[in-house]
């Protein structure tokens, strides 16, 4: 379970990051299609400015250390400007990686909280101290 964990960290990106980077990947493109390719450049921008809160938000709220948050962010900010949708898979799944993270670290979360609280575990069973 330890490697799928690396592996998720290594690997995935928030939900926000991921799943909204997606959607603003296929928006965009599809006002490249009605045009013919001539809102490339607003593609190039939006992607180069959602860059940053991409970082932040990996650093942040995915808890990446800041050479991760900044390689994955600009990864994903690339990606969106490049006026195609076959590269907006990768945030797609991306974000599921990163969603199946945080929905697992969810009940580790809970179970240290749990024994920060006081209580031990006998035999499956929570018991409180006090």
């Amino acid at each position: 379970m330890d490697s799928m964990k690396k592996f998720s960290q290594s690997f995935g990106l928030h939900p926000l990051v991921g799943f909204g980077m997606f959607a603003i990947d296929m928006m965009l493109f599809g006002s490249e299609v009605l045009t013919f390719e001539l809102t490339w450049p607003i593609s190039v921008l939006v992607g180069v400015a959602l860059t940053l809160p991409s970082i932040l938000i990996q650093h942040h709220s995915f808890k990446d250390d800041w050479g991760a948050a900044i390689g994955k962010g600009v990864l994903i900010g690339v990606l969106t400007a490049i006026p195609t949708p076959l590269p907006a898979l990768v945030p797609l799944l991306g974000g599921a990686i990163g969603t199946m993270q945080m929905l697992g670290s969810g009940s580790e979360d809970a179970d240290r909280k749990q024994l920060e609280a006081g209580e031990d575990i006998v035999e499956g069973e929570y018991e409180d101290e006090s």
